[in-house]
Order: C-alpha cells, then structure tokens, then sequence
C-alpha cells in the first residue's frame, strides 16, 4: 500500500473518529440536560405579582413535561388561585370555580381540536405509592404538588384509578407540615420567589359563603374557597433551549360513567 493511500486512509479515519465523538458528545450533554434542567415558571398574578417556580425533573420527569406543555399552550393563563385547605393554596380553576379539565390537543400539537385522539388526558402518578419510588421530593413550605383524584372515598377498590388521575390542579404547600402528602401525591417543584404574596393570599383572603345543596344543607368540603379569587394573567416557563415534548399521557378515567353503570348493575340485581 502507497504511502499516499494510507494517508488519506489514515484522514478518513480521523475524521470518522471525531465525528463520532462529537455526536457522542452532544448527545451526552443534551441526555444530561434533560435531566438536570430545572425549568423557571412565573405565574403573574393580577394585584399581587409575580410568583415563580423551579421544577425538578430528577423526581417527576412526567408531572415537569406537562405542567411545562401546559404552561406554553397557555392553559393558566386567566385561571385562578381558588382556595386553601389547612396546608396548601390552589390553583388551576376558571374564574367561575370549575375545574378546566385539560385535554390532549393542549400538550400534543400533533393531535387537532377535532380529532378522536383528543380527549380529556391525565398522566401517571409519580409517588410512592403508585410504585413510583424516584420522588423523593418532600412536601414542605413552598413546594408544588399535583393535585389528583380521590375515588377511593367512594369506592374502596379504585386506587390505580385515583393515583393517575391528576392532569393541571396544582397546590403549593402554605403549611409548615405537609408530610401526609409524601409518597402519595406529586411534588415536582418549589416556589423561588414570591411565596410572601402566596402568603398574603393564603391568610387575607376573604372566604366565601359555603355552597348548599338542593335540600338546604351545607356541602362539605375541605376546601375553603376564596369569595375573591386572584386570577393568573399570565404563565410562562424558561426551559433554558431545552425541549421537554410530550409527557406520557392516557384518557382519563370517566368517574360518572363508572358509578352510573355500577348503580343500575346493582339496581338490575335487586
């Protein structure tokens, strides 16, 4: 073999080589990133201002992708901070009190409005005790959680249900001792700057009169619900160049379709 041959075989190589390094190398640091970026959230409350949030994907990659997609559609924007229990605010409401259930199309733009696929989602529950045993993210002062379903109050055999049940409803822990809520809810970040107006909001608001039923009797509920509620003008999150996507998704499970068929199987027994 010429000398002239082994040399441009020898060029070929060298540059195959730091090709390869290269492109093993940025995929190196941008696996890294995905999983060391903590995303900045500011909620720009309207009389208040600004709250914002640092979101930790090391403990719930899942609950962080959507809560960031949910953000970027501009899902909380003009929803409000709706109440508090003994430990935490709420937040993700409309201004009317209901509860806006998120659906696909919001945190996947590859599926249309109109599409079958879009549908009311929810996404799994990153805690202990739906086997998910990374989130070791305590609930103390500060830190946002993702608020869920509890059908077991109901029926005692739907855990799996009510442990994946949670979508966009956040609450931030007001409360010195929240650990009830460890290992059985999502905590996913932690309130940076502005947890003095959260404060303000938990302990000045005025409560509002509790809701009746049809027959007179007060609604229990452990919520307190805010008689003024501040409202979100706008959301916005700093990913810092990186690209969270898609989180994982399924359809959400139909409470009111399960316990309307379970009380006429019931009712067809008797």
């Amino acid at each position: 073999m010429s000398k002239k041959i082994k040399f441009i075989l020898w060029i070929v190589v060298a540059v195959v080589t730091v090709i390869a390094i290269a492109i093993f190398g940025i995929r190196f640091i941008q696996s890294k990133t995905v999983d060391t970026v903590h995303p900045i959230v500011t909620f720009e409350i309207e009389n208040y201002g600004k709250v914002k949030a640092e979101l930790y994907p090391e403990y719930a990659p899942t609950t962080v992708t959507n809560i960031v997609a949910l953000v970027k559609s501009g899902y909380y924007e003009n929803k409000v901070i709706y109440g508090k229990d003994a430990i935490c605010l709420y937040l993700g409401r409309d201004k009317d009190g209901n509860v806006a259930d998120p659906t696909v199309n919001l945190i996947d733009p590859n599926v249309a409005v109109d599409s079958e696929e879009n549908f009311e989602y929810t996404i799994p529950g990153e805690f202990n005790a739906n086997g998910y045993k990374d989130n070791t993210l305590r609930h103390e002062k500060g830190v946002l959680s993702l608020i869920r379903n509890d059908y077991t109050q109901s029926i005692t055999g739907l855990y799996q249900e009510s442990y994946n049940s949670g979508n966009s409803q956040i609450g931030i822990m007001i409360g010195d001792d929240s650990s009830n809520l460890n290992g059985v809810y999502a905590a996913f970040g932690r309130v940076i700057e502005g947890l003095d107006i959260l404060e303000t909001i938990y302990d000045k608001n005025e409560i509002a009169e509790p809701e009746k039923n049809e027959d007179g009797t007060v609604q229990e509920s452990p919520i307190e619900k805010f008689k003024f509620t501040p409202i979100i003008k706008s959301a916005t999150v700093d990913t810092f160049g990186v690209e969270f996507g898609v989180p994982v998704y399924q359809e959400a499970f139909d409470y009111e379709s399960y316990m309307y068929d379970l009380i006429n199987t019931q009712y067809g027994q008797n």
